[in-house]
């Protein structure tokens, strides 16, 4: 057991201790207690408009600019012989500057005072509860996974920047399908110029926004469908049904094939997954659904197939996906290291794709085939032996119920093998 060490007091105040101070939406915002720290601080760093809101007190300016490592290790060489403040919005330990803080300086060394939050703020002026809100921060990020959390929750806030502004949070919801969303922005919180309003995703998609803003999505409950041919709101996580996807010919890895598929991938959250040859792309859309993996990719050489990937992606898996139109050898060149590698389909080039997967698969990784045919087996069970992987086959044979009449009786597909392999270190 050990105590956290408490603040006595600003008199107090000794380096190399550093007072994290939140000063929420204005000046009015900031209380008279952090104040009287703020005054006795003989070095203040924060943004622009935080510095100028303290223009009066004698302290050193350090403004804080991106990319903030420099101004991060001002701070920390500062801080451990002059008494140091630093200024943040909101709460400065929720999405703010105070994660880098902590993990330059140690919790022990700061002295931490929140302040009212941009999200908290604007769902006050909506008179809305918000704790069942869940929040995300898009700022200096490129992560489209809060599409995943507004699936699963309904009610998301951003706090967004220049990049992934309003606008283009609201033209992804449009890519995803999810037009069953009321989009509220908060501008200038707190501020002379305050605006908050209540838009469409579509209307979002077309207005200019102030930097300074907060927004909140809300999906209607109400709402049964999910843009254009969408599926039913409660399709489930895991097994959707082959109807659910675009495809042509009949060229899908059909439910109780992607199943088993899915079963010896072996998923875990936070790995890179690599579909080649993904034809509809049903087993990246819902390895995408089922775990929350580090990256999904979905190579695939035929333009019309791309477009139906992109589809499926679109209404089912919610943007999780980046899709690949090219010659899956050539375009892994670009992707991530994988973790896992399914491949659906080659092209007549099973040896070259399986020697590109296998040369960047990472320790532990592991790699599924589907096969129609004993040479595709064969080609791929004698690669696997000769890099030393741990290999083995199954075979599925899949019967159907159809009706005759009144009757029922059993319609075969085609027998398909399983090819899985993991690199000796998986064990």
């Amino acid at each position: 057991m050990r105590d956290v060490p408490s603040a006595s007091g600003p008199k107090a105040w000794s380096p190399p201790r550093v007072v994290l101070a939140g000063v929420g939406m204005a000046p009015a915002d900031v209380t008279a207690r952090v104040r009287e720290w703020l005054e006795r601080a003989e070095v203040l760093a924060g943004g622009k408009r935080h510095l100028e809101w303290f223009a009066d007190l004698p302290a050193e300016k350090i403004p804080l600019i991106s990319p903030m490592d420099e101004s991060l290790r001002r701070i920390v060489a500062v801080s451990s012989q002059r008494k140091t403040a630093v200024l943040a919005s909101g709460d400065p330990l929720f999405f703010g500057i105070g994660r880098r803080l902590v993990e330059r300086l140690g919790p022990e060394r700061l002295i931490t005072f929140p302040n009212v939050t941009a999200v908290q703020a604007l769902f006050s002026r909506l008179g809305l509860p918000w704790d069942g809100v869940a929040v995300r921060s898009l700022h200096g990020r490129d992560d489209r996974s809060w599409l995943r959390v507004l699936r699963d929750t309904g009610k998301l806030a951003l706090y967004t920047d220049a990049v992934r502004s309003p606008a283009a949070v609201a033209r992804e919801l449009l890519e995803a399908g999810m037009t069953d969303c009321d989009l509220a922005v908060g501008e200038d919180l707190g501020l002379p110029a305050e605006r908050v309003r209540w838009m469409s995703a579509r209307e979002a998609s077309e207005s200019d926004f102030s930097p300074l803003n907060v927004m909140a999505i809300i999906r209607r409950p109400e709402a049964a469908v999910r843009g254009e041919g969408a599926l039913e709101a409660l399709e489930p996580v895991f097994g959707l049904p082959d109807e659910a996807f675009h495809h042509r010919y009949g060229l899908i890895t059909k439910m109780e094939i992607r199943s088993v598929v899915l079963a010896k991938l072996g998923l875990i959250p936070g790995l890179v997954l690599w579909d080649l040859g993904a034809g509809s792309g049903s087993v990246a859309v819902e390895a995408a659904r089922t775990v929350r993996l580090a990256g999904v990719f979905a190579v695939e050489k035929r333009t019309e197939r791309v477009e139906d990937i992109r589809a499926n992606v679109r209404r089912l898996a919610l943007g999780d996906v980046t899709v690949i139109c090219g010659d899956a050898v050539e375009a892994v060149a670009e992707l991530p290291d994988p973790d896992r590698v399914f491949i659906g389909g080659s092209g007549g080039r099973l040896e070259a794709l399986l020697a590109a997967a296998a040369s960047r698969l990472r320790v532990g990784g592991r790699m599924v085939v589907t096969a129609a045919t004993l040479e595709t087996v064969e080609t791929a069970r004698s690669f696997f032996a000769r890099r030393g992987f741990a290999c083995d086959i199954t075979q599925i044979q899949v019967n159907r119920s159809s009706p005759i009449g009144s009757a029922t009786r059993f319609e075969p597909l085609n027998p398909v093998f399983i090819v899985t392999a993991a690199s000796a270190a998986s064990g």
